[in-house]
């Protein structure tokens, strides 16, 4: 296969993570889409947002607490109202109802493919939107006996079949371990905003104030008003619920 040679200016890295997929009823996938080029001031201005109250150690949804509220807030903001040069950085996610999945009837009763075919959704979700970059995606890490290699495979060849002129876009998925990348850590706080709404967690009896306070934040930033409906198609941050037979 003839290819274009690999531009910086194509390349684009893609963020992915899920949500638990056997504790909540919804399970969100989503992802940061950042132009490789932009990379490391993305990672410098998360880290600087981080201080003083986060110096080190891995963000997640699940650690919010009141005490570092304040640095989570400041995270959150300054990825989604970012200065001019970081404008370019989008996030999308999709939302699945796990109780209608059918994985003995489409998947050879394997969770394992299920949730591949979900990877490939978003992944695709992000060709559509960006039809004319190549892209790097990374995975958090998990168990798996998948290799990323044929998730990319699968992808590619999904792609091509429309868009025929597509130059193997998705050069690149591979596991990366969120305690050691910055991208894939606010990938987890949004789609957490988004579950701890979407699955009953926010109105429950007891629930965390301060998440409570993050998801608000997350929401009013990004101008969703109702999680449980789809946003825009286009934007800098959407949400899409998979409509499953």
């Amino acid at each position: 296969m003839v290819r274009v040679p690999l531009s910086i200016n194509l390349l684009h890295d893609i963020y992915i993570d899920e949500s638990s997929q056997t504790q909540n009823r919804f399970l969100v996938l989503g992802g940061i889409i950042v132009p490789t080029r932009n990379l490391l001031e993305l990672e410098r201005h998360i880290r600087t947002l981080r201080l003083p109250e986060l110096p080190q150690g891995e963000m997640k949804w699940v650690k919010v607490s009141p005490s570092k509220l304040s640095a989570y807030k400041r995270v959150v903001t300054g990825v989604l109202r970012p200065p001019p040069s970081l404008l370019n950085i989008e996030f999308h996610s999709l939302v699945v109802d796990t109780s209608k999945l059918k994985d003995k009837v489409f998947n050879s009763g394997s969770r394992e493919i299920g949730f591949n075919k979900e990877v490939y959704q978003i992944c695709h979700k992000f060709g559509r939107t960006h039809r004319d970059k190549l892209y790097h995606v990374y995975l958090d890490y998990r168990d798996t006996k998948s290799r990323p290699s044929d998730l990319r495979d699968i992808i590619n060849r999904g792609i091509m079949r429309k868009q025929p002129n597509a130059d193997w876009p998705y050069r690149r998925v591979h596991f990366r371990n969120s305690a050691e990348c910055l991208s894939l850590q606010v990938v987890d706080i949004f789609i957490g905003a988004i579950a701890f709404k979407l699955n009953g967690h926010y109105a429950a009896l007891g629930a965390s104030q301060a998440k409570r306070e993050l998801s608000d934040l997350v929401m009013s930033l990004a101008g969703v008003r109702d999680v449980t409906r789809d946003t825009s198609v286009r934007g800098r941050f959407t949400i899409w619920h998979r409509q499953l037979s």
